[in-house]
């Protein structure tokens, strides 16, 4: 053995390291980010823009995959009557619907979920 002392690395050498390290945290980061939306739809601005002005998801949605009325129904394994009534608001279906729906429609079915408006003040409603 050496009686030799071991010298530890001064600040500046660790702060280098540290910044390396940060680097390396930051690639991987980048990486994983990457990789968790490697499968992600990109949604065209027209349809969130439709979203946004209050249309009902089910009729933007079905619109954007350019499946009809009746097609979806009966995919879903819903009337064409009930689709009708939920697209115009009418009707809200049950959660078994809803995902038959979100199924035929290759979404989340919290997508087919109104989103809040604006009343103009800043204030949601619904």
């Amino acid at each position: 053995m050496s009686d030799k002392p071991t010298v530890s690395p001064g600040p500046q050498a660790m702060a280098e390291e540290i910044e390396a390290l940060e680097y390396q945290c930051d690639l991987l980061t980048l990486r994983l980010a990457r990789i968790e939306t490697a499968n992600d739809e990109c949604v065209p601005m027209r349809v969130v823009d439709r979203l946004h002005a209050g249309e009902h998801p089910l009729v933007v949605w079905r619109e954007y995959r350019g499946i009809d009325r009746s097609d979806l129904a009966k995919a879903a394994g819903v009337g064409d009557l009930e689709l009708l009534a939920i697209e115009g608001g009418t009707w809200e279906p049950p959660l078994r619907v809803a995902v038959a729906l979100a199924l035929a429609l290759d979404v989340d079915a919290d997508d087919l979920v109104p989103w809040p408006q604006d009343d103009g003040d800043g204030a949601e409603r619904d």
